[in-house]
């Protein structure tokens, strides 16, 4: 097991194959322009290869076949209204061009809700594109069969050359020894919230791809399952600040580090001289069981409503006894009431009996939160353990995956910039004579 080097990321985005490909399609769409003697509309090629141009080759074909649709779709549609426009001409009737104008919008709406009716709305943007491109020209047409024709082909041009670019990838080497280690409150702004689904895709691609990336949360299991959704995770994730690793597929604890007895129960009793409420969180068989205790404030409340119904925790009423183990001890209260059981409890961190954490509380202005850990229960002594545990079977790199600047989450752009400065590392370009 092996610490790597890359111990932080640095900030500034690399540059994409997305970016890079897009770039090698429009220049081939250019030579094509050239070699038919610049016949034909470049821009309409070239616009479709920069909409067609997908970030994962296995969406390549899919997509062509799906725009080419949309691409038919919409000089359909152009045909319809330029020919509806020649016929009145015949009847000597020139509509007035406000009138024009608002059937172009309303044939916008159609091409548009076409793509719906037949559930092809990944082209809906280059169906309406091709529309507008071919019914712009009004007045200045002859023969609308022949424009329409050669806006199909000028755009299916663009297309091809997008599948075409996007089915070719630089090689690449997968580093499958490699662990990395994201912390949870990068890609989701709080406890309560769901990842943008931007950030899961990206995330569930590296799954997908064979990548060991374990998130790291501050709270329980059943946090984690809601922010993030459903994913395809390969590899126990960190919760409750490093106090246990949880099988996310399989629903059960592997690794566990609870408080010591005395020291849960004579800060349980601290507590309740105090008159606050509490919360202790305790791992038994494969589920949690979370003890109240005291009256519930409007903290409390707040997060027993939003979780009361997961399947992934239980609420008990009542003290915990010695066959729980008991992983945290939390309570939420005021700020001045957190301060003053803060600075109370302050004098026996030296005598190493917990690890004691404050946190302020989203979406509770004037609220602090208290929790109190095993003092060897941290993340980096976690990081370690589920390496040791996946070791058993391969040998593994511990990659911790760091904001440079910022311990909380920025914004989904940054969250996204991180995951693929994952997926770089994890599959970099492979050069054999670099090698």
């Amino acid at each position: 097991m092996n610490r790597n080097r890359y111990s932080y990321l640095k900030k500034i985005p690399h540059l994409g194959q997305r970016i890079i490909k897009t770039g090698i399609a429009v220049f081939i769409c250019l030579v094509i322009y050239w070699l038919r003697g610049f016949q034909g509309l470049v821009t309409q090629s070239t616009v479709a290869a920069i909409i067609c141009i997908q970030p994962y080759r296995n969406d390549s074909i899919q997509t062509s076949l799906n725009r080419i649709i949309g691409t038919l779709l919409g000089a359909g549609w152009a045909v319809l209204f330029l020919e509806t426009l020649v016929l009145l001409q015949k009847h000597d009737i020139r509509p007035n061009i406000i009138l024009v104008y608002i059937m172009m919008g309303l044939g916008v709406i159609l091409t548009l809700y076409s793509t719906v009716v037949i559930k092809k709305t990944d082209a809906a943007s280059l169906a309406a594109i091709v529309f507008i491109c071919i019914v712009a020209v009004y007045p200045d047409y002859e023969m609308p069969f022949v424009t329409t024709l050669n806006r199909i082909i000028d755009t299916v041009i663009g297309i091809v050359v997008a599948a075409f670019v996007n089915s070719l990838s630089l090689p690449r080497r997968k580093h499958k020894e490699y662990l990395f280690f994201i912390r949870a409150q990068y890609l989701v702004p709080d406890r309560f919230s769901h990842a943008p689904s931007n950030v899961l895709v990206i995330l569930n691609r590296l799954y997908e791809e064979g990548a060991k990336v374990c998130l790291v949360s501050k709270w329980v299991p059943a946090f984690m399952i809601e922010q993030m959704g459903i994913m395809n995770v390969n590899v126990p994730v960190i919760v409750m600040d490093g106090a246990a690793l949880y099988d996310i597929p399989n629903h059960q604890y592997i690794h566990v580090l609870p408080m010591e007895k005395t020291t849960a129960r004579f800060l349980r009793e601290f507590i309740k001289e105090m008159g606050l409420c509490y919360a202790a969180g305790s791992v038994r068989a494969r589920s949690l069981m979370v003890y109240r205790g005291g009256k519930i404030n409007e903290a409390e409340k707040l997060e027993y409503e939003l979780m009361k119904y997961s399947s992934h925790r239980n609420y008990i009423e009542g003290e915990f006894t010695d066959e729980d183990q008991i992983c945290y001890i939390r309570i939420i209260d005021t700020d001045d009431k957190i301060e003053e059981l803060e600075q109370r409890l302050s004098t026996l961190l030296s005598k190493n009996l917990f690890r004691m954490v404050k946190r302020s509380q989203h979406r509770l202005e004037g609220y602090s939160g208290l929790y109190f850990y095993n003092p060897q229960a941290t993340v980096e002594r976690g990081q370690v353990a589920l390496a040791r545990y996946i070791e058993e079977k391969e040998n593994i790199e511990i990659i911790p995956v760091d904001m440079t600047d910022k311990d909380e989450y920025v914004s989904e752009n940054e969250a996204i910039v991180l995951l693929n400065k994952v997926r770089s590392i994890y599959e970099p370009v492979y050069l054999p004579w670099k090698s």
